[in-house]
């Protein structure tokens, strides 16, 4: 296994890694925020705005969302820990412009990490 970290101009940090053999792929946004960078007054909120992105953008409703991803195999699933909160999609290695065109809508302009293996 190959892991390569590149920096884009943007700030960007994607990270790939090669597994020969495997037709799957998983492509998610790590943000670097997670429960233990909020105030006080703030308690709660990483974990409410990771379930806000899967509500729906201007491109996809929350059925468009779920189904995009459900009607090619796939998986969407997201998690808020004390450092991150991440969101992610597990789907056949063809499939990965879906993933990043979904996980773009969502997230255009607040990408932290851009991660993906094939």
């Amino acid at each position: 296994m190959t892991v390569q970290t590149e920096k884009l101009e943007n700030g960007f940090r994607i990270v790939t890694e090669h597994m020969p053999g495997l037709q799957s792929a998983s492509v998610g946004v790590w943000v670097d925020a997670g429960g233990r960078h909020e105030r006080l007054e703030q308690n709660g909120i990483a974990h409410f705005l990771e379930h806000m992105a899967f509500k729906g953008t201007s491109k996809r409703s929350a059925l468009d969302i779920a189904e995009a991803i459900e009607d090619v195999g796939g998986y969407i699933n997201a998690y808020t820990s004390r450092e991150v909160t991440a969101y992610y999609v597990r789907l056949l290695k063809e499939n990965i412009p879906l993933a990043i065109d979904i996980s773009e809508c969502n997230f255009a302009g607040n990408w932290s990490i851009i991660r993906y293996s094939r």
